[in-house]
């Protein structure tokens, strides 16, 4: 089972496990509020994703998630992430 980590908005933090594999993104956008998911890599072997409407729909800034976006992007880089976030560990491949 992956384990779903979500930052809110209002800076609050939860811990939820998936049903499994196959319904890792509905649950995640579920857990978001999300009827369209977008994510970024953060090198760790973990994924953020995100509202992709997010901006259209006015949500706030999600601090703690935009410093963990800048961390990864190019210096100058000022877009901010809105709303609610979900952070899985990336699904690893099997071995040939």
């Amino acid at each position: 089972m992956s384990n779903i980590h979500i930052i809110r908005a209002n800076g609050t933090e939860e811990d939820h496990t998936a049903s499994g594999p196959q319904l890792l993104l509905r649950e995640v956008a579920v857990l978001i509020g999300a009827a369209c998911l977008d994510g970024f890599n953060l090198r760790n072997g973990k994924r953020v994703w995100v509202n992709d409407n997010g901006l259209a729909m006015g949500l706030p800034v999600n601090p703690k998630a935009t410093a963990l976006y800048h961390s990864i992007c190019r210096p100058g880089t000022t877009q901010p992430i809105v709303g609610d976030v979900a952070i899985v560990a990336e699904p690893t491949q099997p071995e040939e």
